[in-house]
């Protein structure tokens, strides 16, 4: 009996480990989202600078090429 009792609180530990780890697994995947999140927010702000300078140099251009003297 005793031998019995030493087994399952040897089992009874590993599943206490088990599911501690899952539980870091799912702060860790918790985490990795938030930092996902962030990370494609800066990207679309950084996209969305990247349109306007486009857009800017695009006026540049068209403005200089009207300023041009036609020969």
């Amino acid at each position: 009996m005793m031998q019995f009792m030493k087994n399952n609180a040897g089992l009874l530990a590993l599943v206490l480990i088990v599911l501690f780890q899952q539980s870091e697994i799912k702060e860790m995947e918790r985490t990795l989202n938030y930092i996902y999140a962030a990370v494609q927010a800066n990207n679309d702000d950084i996209q969305l600078v990247q349109d306007e300078v486009w857009a800017i140099s695009d006026v540049l251009i068209s403005v200089h090429s009207e300023e041009e003297p036609v020969d």
